[in-house]
């Protein structure tokens, strides 16, 4: 049976924003905002916009995301078809202030960065919709660590007055390790139903105790890879210990049969990695 969205609560504007996932933007365009100081780009101002960038971005994204439901027909009640039409609205408006934000970077900084942010837009919306999908062809996680990793870090860098960097690239690779877990904890989350209306997620194709198994891949990754990046330089690899403990309570939640939480926990998680790792790297 296909799953019926039955309670307008879920649906509400707060809800639909999914604000535990905006730690994405936060500390994606964060780093590269951060590597860009560090190399003589200090401009406050032009870094609050390249921030408020990155979140309307993120939030449009996020507000438009239930229209899938709508075109699947897995929503019957009018109440919450209304609250998925008035969040995308919404969301459209977040994008358009977004696009604006963008165009005034472009013009800074020239057509390269504006190459980067139409190709980003484009393939950002097509995450669950489009003719890409990323979700349903089951590489979402892999879109996410591209797009909300590597090319956000990047695309922040060089709105700040930098330039296409590897030493950037590379050092955006632990966060967006990350930024795939958080999607994946997502996927995790709704397993069942996703399987149950053929929704084929990475985790609905390669199993359940395959997609823990990557989670848990990820997150040695990123810190194997930030200790190797950080080590034998003046960097504090001992900050990346603090965010530890918080992945206690994900290892409960993986193992439970509902996991509602599992994805603001990883949220969590992202957030506090995110900033140890940037306190890493200043100190």
């Amino acid at each position: 049976m296909p799953r019926v969205v039955k309670n307008p609560q879920s649906n509400s504007l707060w809800c639909a924003l999914r604000p535990f996932s905006l730690v994405v933007a936060i500390i994606s365009a964060g780093l590269g905002i951060a590597l860009a100081w560090q190399h003589g780009h200090a401009e406050p101002g032009l870094a609050v916009l390249v921030m408020l960038g990155a979140m309307l971005s993120q939030s449009g994204v996020n507000l438009i995301n239930d229209l899938e439901d709508l075109s699947l027909g897995l929503v019957k009640q009018q109440t919450v078809r209304n609250c998925i039409l008035r969040n995308a609205a919404v969301g459209v408006l977040c994008l358009a202030i977004a696009v604006g934000i963008g165009g005034y970077l472009a013009w800074l900084r020239g057509w390269p960065l504006l190459v980067i942010m139409l190709l980003s837009g484009v393939l950002a919306l097509n995450y669950n919709l489009g003719p890409i999908h990323f979700k349903r062809r089951g590489l979402a996680v892999l879109q996410v660590f591209v797009l909300m990793g590597v090319v956000l870090v990047q695309g922040a860098y060089m709105a700040m007055g930098g330039g296409l960097s590897t030493q950037v690239i590379v050092l955006s690779l632990p966060i967006s390790c990350l930024v795939s877990l958080l999607l994946l904890s997502n996927e995790l989350r709704d397993w069942e139903s996703d399987r149950r209306d053929h929704v084929r997620t990475l985790t609905v194709r390669v199993g359940y105790r395959r997609a823990v198994q990557l989670y848990w891949g990820l997150v040695v990754t990123a810190y194997v890879s930030s200790i190797g990046l950080l080590w034998g330089t003046s960097h504090t690899v001992i900050w990346l210990l603090a965010p530890l403990p918080l992945l206690l309570p994900i290892r409960q939640h993986l193992r439970a049969e509902h996991r509602p939480r599992l994805t603001p926990l990883t949220g969590r998680f992202f957030f506090a990695f995110g900033l140890a790792y940037l306190a890493a790297l200043h100190w």
